[in-house]
């Protein structure tokens, strides 16, 4: 009797260990090898024209600092090193105002009555007038800005004179801006079903020669604002030029 137990008692320790092997085997095996998301390769030439069209017009007319890299993260949107709210009420923004449930910008030229600061008095009294909540609702909802990056993108703004803010208004000093001619090629287009990453490139075409100017990659991202659904970028960069 006793020697039936004892050999019970074996067989369900090594049962219980065997158990504990494969179960622990298991979980390193589940913890060593990251599952990364299937990505989709779309048809380039399928692409949805509001996402080229908001690609084409941000590479056209983003903007950074002297020197620095062509990026953009809207996780540090308000780090100093980029500053998207001068893009979108810029000389030439990045993004089509008509496309949002915003007031068009005034636009002043050779104006005799000066901005209130009378940073236009050496263009000739050019400038335009953006409604501030406008804007940042641009910057918020678009380029996934937050009320933080906006205050530190104000300060900068005013700092580099790029533009200020007056009572509800930004102001920004304007002048003349050509065609940029370019054209664009999209080269690649995948998505996780939520985040769609593009690569694109541009060339610049005069009518006659065609020369390639950069590539780029981004990672945008569709939300719905009030029933309507509006491209929103999360990532962009110039992976290569000329």
């Amino acid at each position: 009797m006793r020697s039936h137990f004892i050999r019970t008692s074996a067989f369900l320790t090594a049962f219980f260990l065997l158990l504990c092997a494969v179960s622990c085997d298991d979980g390193r095996r589940s913890g060593a090898t990251k599952i990364e998301p299937s990505l989709q390769n779309l048809a380039t030439d399928k692409l949805d024209t509001q996402m080229t069209d908001f690609l084409i017009r941000f590479s056209d007319w983003y903007c950074v600092e002297e020197g620095e890299d062509l990026q953009y993260d809207c996780e540090k949107a308000g780090d100093g090193d980029t500053n998207i709210l001068r893009c979108i009420i810029g000389n030439a923004p990045c993004v089509d105002w008509s496309v949002y449930p915003v007031s068009a910008p005034q636009d002043f030229y050779n104006n005799k009555k000066l901005d209130p600061k009378k940073w236009a008095k050496q263009s000739g009294g050019c400038y335009s007038v953006y409604d501030s909540a406008d804007a940042e609702w641009i910057a918020i909802n678009i380029f996934h800005a937050t009320e933080k990056d906006i205050e530190n993108m104000r300060a900068q703004g005013a700092e580099n004179e790029w533009f200020y803010l007056h009572k509800d208004k930004y102001y920004v000093v304007t002048g003349g801006l050509g065609d940029p001619l370019t054209e664009y090629t999209f080269d690649s287009a995948k998505t996780d079903g939520k985040v769609y990453y593009i690569e694109y490139s541009s060339s610049f075409y005069n009518g006659e020669t065609r020369d390639f100017i950069a590539s780029y990659r981004a990672e945008l991202e569709q939300k719905n604002i009030d029933g309507k659904a509006y491209w929103t970028l999360l990532r962009f960069e110039e992976t290569s030029e000329d």
